[in-house]
């Protein structure tokens, strides 16, 4: 009965020894830990003039236009009455990775002569650029426009138009 109990023994150990065994096979634990991190830079937010054209002038009226980078200018010679007027087409393209840009209304700044000159300009549409594809360019129509006919010296004076850029996550 000795030897028969001592065998039942030995089976029982050996069963709780393959179940240790096996639970310590099969209880594995996996894991993954990690941060990641991301910056704004302002290299990452491209919007700019990149071409202005003459979209009109009155006969006698010169014109010089440029447009680059986030800057464009114009100067107009030769308006001598009433109604002469210049006007230019700049091109505005949003050349962002994965930013849109929500482009507002031209700010004509204060401070031209007013009572000689009208100034107008507009943002065409679309006024939100996504950052590829035909949406990621429009225009800006600027026009300049003598208010009135002199009568003494020549006139002449700066005008400062902004657009604002707004940055929009695609």
């Amino acid at each position: 009965m000795k030897k028969k109990r001592t065998g039942i023994i030995g089976v029982l150990i050996a069963i709780l020894a393959l179940g240790i065994g096996y639970a310590a096979v099969s209880a594995i634990t996996l894991t993954i830990t990690g941060t990641g991190s991301i910056t704004a830079t302002p290299g990452n937010f491209v919007v700019e003039y990149t071409g202005v054209t003459v979209a009109g002038a009155s006969t006698g009226v010169t014109t010089t236009q440029s447009a680059s980078g986030t800057t464009g200018s114009f100067t107009v010679t030769g308006m001598t009455k009433k109604g002469d007027y210049a006007e230019f087409t700049y091109t505005i393209v949003n050349r962002s990775e994965g930013l849109s840009a929500q482009l507002g209304t031209p700010t004509i700044e204060s401070g031209y002569n007013s009572e000689y000159f009208t100034v107008t300009s507009t943002t065409n549409s679309p006024t939100l650029l996504t950052s590829t594809g035909a949406t990621n360019t429009t225009t800006q129509t600027v026009r300049i426009e003598a208010a009135k006919t002199p009568i003494a010296d020549q006139t002449s004076n700066t005008v400062t138009i902004t657009l604002s850029a707004t940055p929009i996550p695609e």
